[in-house]
């Protein structure tokens, strides 16, 4: 796919884990680069105090999706190594939010106290020669009323003359019940969409919907991508992140619950970095600690899976210690592990490599990799590969996507190599998977496109909600859709290399300029209502097509205005002899004082970006739309070609008046 530049995110220790789809806030859910440079030892004697792990600051908030239950993790830090164990006791305080709530002028409510558990009795233990004791999971059952948010105040004490600080005596949770989440299920195939989260936001794909049953046109959204790197003093492998994926995921309650709350599941993509750390050379040591890093970071960040994307690792032939050499099999051995921990998390593999080497194969504890993984893609974009899912043990075709499609570079009016047909085969064949990659709302729009694909997948349209998203937005803007009225109305066009002719003052031939630009304003009337238009005022003959227009076709299909070339704009009659034509032209090479037309069927089209730019692409090479007059079957400037205005050429920006 694409590098990216990392910054390392530390997993030393666990906010809070999330039980079946829980989800959680994550402003301070993991610290990057953590280091604690809070002093604790600011008075004598030995001072305990009440802590989340990962340092995560009061009112982190756990959001609850219908009947499912959340876990947060807290544990007691001590001044001082203890000098013998010490046991600590939490407990669900209502008095001590009580005390915030006054302190702070907040008017918190306790969640039900029914529906709260502390495990263990809330009784851990901080151990000789240390400072912080195991973690207690409270749990959090679903309650309370879905919109209003809760709070939960946990408090501890020490024995042993262990003082508890005043200042962290108490931890408070912030607690949300939320709906359930919804079904996004359509048919048989799932969709995923990869979204490089240095250029766009993931919340653009949650605007796209079914026209009939109202659900997500896309099931899976992967944030693309952390990656598996190598500490350079541990030697472990451990997960970072750079700065555009650190901030999603610290605004987790703002770009990845709305996704989620619509039934879409949110994945994140781990890839290489350009050094030894891959998907298909951990020992099997060095396996299981990544796999147990993987879910706490799905954990924290309340993701519903991992994307492996075996991409950018420096292999070496002579491993360093935690590693092997690059197999298959060790690929397949991650998997396992990882399914081990996250038995109900999403495990996908990209993979696209025609020797196989960056994709798993085989069987770890009896179980194959197409048991394993919930989905395979093939990830060489626009190229379909039916049956290349026999190279992998025991994958079936519903877990595989064969015909991933690229849809930004790729987009230039249409996807390159896309065709409906495959996609029907894709169905029929019963493949199970369509993999789009990295969308630019802001640039195209989609939802003409995604309905060619859900119509065959689906039997159901596409439908763009009219809102985008800048890459840290986290609110909407107003798009403009590319429907049939949005074309109609006043115009200004600018063409992008106007052609000048010039006649020296002194005689001698002319010469033609084609740096400059020219505006000139149209107006485009409903001729066959949803079909086509008129276009009056076109080009450098006005008192010609103010009376005589233009036709344009608007494509349902796709959403472009068309002018297709030539066409006849009037036939001579009684009241105007003349025949008037619009046709390419440009001036003539080798003879520069003449002007040529030509009968090229290239036609000129565009449709509106979000942001409501439109542009009329031409043949370019200095051609334009240009008006003659036909005389015995001969195309003939207007008037003379000395004469003429100007010639409008290449493309056409429109801007709406």
């Amino acid at each position: 796919m694409k590098y990216m530049n990392h910054i390392k995110l530390g997993l030393l220790a666990v906010t809070f884990a999330c039980a079946g789809t829980v989800f959680t806030s994550c402003e301070d859910d993991i610290t990057i680069n953590a280091v604690n440079t809070e002093k604790l030892d600011t008075v004598d004697g030995v001072y305990g105090y009440v802590r989340s792990a990962a340092g995560a600051r009061e009112l982190t908030s756990i959001s609850l999706f219908g009947d499912k239950a959340g876990t947060g993790h807290l544990y007691f830090e001590l001044s001082k190594a203890a000098e013998k164990d010490i046991t600590v006791t939490f407990k669900v305080d209502a008095t001590a939010l009580e005390v915030y709530n006054a302190a702070h002028g907040t008017s918190y409510a306790m969640y039900p106290a029914d529906k709260l558990s502390l495990a263990n009795g809330g009784t851990v233990t901080v151990k000789t020669g240390e400072k912080k004791s195991g973690a207690v999971e409270l749990t959090i059952n679903a309650g309370g009323s879905i919109g209003s948010t809760y709070a939960v105040a946990v408090s501890a004490t020490a024995n042993d003359g262990v003082a508890v600080s005043a200042n962290n005596q108490t931890y408070i949770y912030l607690v949300k019940p939320l709906a359930a989440v919804p079904d996004s299920k359509k048919g048989d195939v799932r969709t995923l969409c990869f979204v490089e989260v240095n250029d766009e936001n993931i919340l653009n794909c949650g605007e796209y919907v079914m026209k009939e049953s109202g659900k997500p046109f896309f099931d899976v959204v992967s944030i693309f991508a952390a990656n598996i790197n190598v500490d350079s003093e541990s030697g472990r492998v451990h997960i970072h992140c750079n700065d555009q994926v650190s901030f999603l995921l610290k605004n987790a309650d703002k770009f990845i619950r709305p996704l989620q709350a619509k039934g879409i599941k949110v994945n994140m993509s781990i890839l290489g970095n350009h050094d030894e750390a891959g998907m298909g050379n951990l020992s099997q040591a060095a396996a299981a600690d990544f796999a147990k890093e993987l879910k706490a970071f799905v954990d924290i960040y309340g993701l519903d899976g991992i994307d492996f994307d075996d991409e950018y690792t420096v292999y070496k032939e002579n491993p360093s210690p935690g590693f092997e050499q690059r197999s298959r099999e060790n690929y397949c051995r991650l998997i396992s592990e990882c399914r081990k921990v996250m038995p109900d998390k999403l495990l996908g593999i990209y993979e696209y490599k025609s020797n196989f080497e960056d994709s798993p194969s085989g069987t770890v504890d009896g179980k194959s990799i197409g048991e394993l993984v919930d989905y395979m893609c093939y990830g060489t974009y626009q190229r379909y590969v039916k049956g290349r899912e026999s190279n992998f043990t025991g994958l079936s075709k519903s877990k595989y996507g064969p015909y991933s499609l690229k849809i930004n570079e790729e987009y230039k009016g249409g996807w390159t190599s896309f065709k409906e047909e495959t996609i029907q085969d894709l169905k029929d064949a019963g493949y199970g998977l369509q993999v789009f990659y990295n969308p630019k709302p802001q640039l195209y729009s989609y939802d003409y496109y995604f309905t060619a694909v859900s119509k065959i997948l689906f039997n159901d349209e596409v439908e763009w909600s009219g809102k985008y998203y800048g890459r840290t937005d986290f609110t909407a803007s107003t798009g403009v859709k590319s429907n049939y009225e949005a074309y109609l109305g006043e115009w200004q066009v600018a063409s992008t290399s106007s052609l000048f002719f010039f006649t020296p003052p002194e005689g001698g031939n002319g010469w033609w300029d084609y740096n400059g630009d020219q505006t000139f304003d149209i107006r485009i009337e409903a001729k066959e209502d949803g079909k086509t238009y008129y276009i009056y005022g076109w080009g450098e003959y006005p008192e010609i097509t103010n009376k005589y227009p233009l036709v344009a076709e608007f494509d349902s299909n796709n959403g472009n205005f068309t002018i297709s070339m030539p066409q006849v704009i009037h036939e001579g009659d009684t009241e105007d002899p003349e025949t008037w034509e619009m046709r390419w032209g440009t001036y003539k090479n080798g003879n520069q004082n003449t002007w040529k037309y030509d009968t090229n069927t290239t036609a000129t089209k565009g449709a509106f970006d979000p942001l409501g730019n439109l542009t009329l692409t031409g043949r370019g090479q200095r051609y334009g739309i240009s008006l003659c007059r036909i005389v015995d079957g001969t195309a003939e400037l207007p008037e003379a070609y000395y004469d003429a205005y100007y010639h409008p050429g290449a493309n056409y920006h429109l801007t709406k008046k």
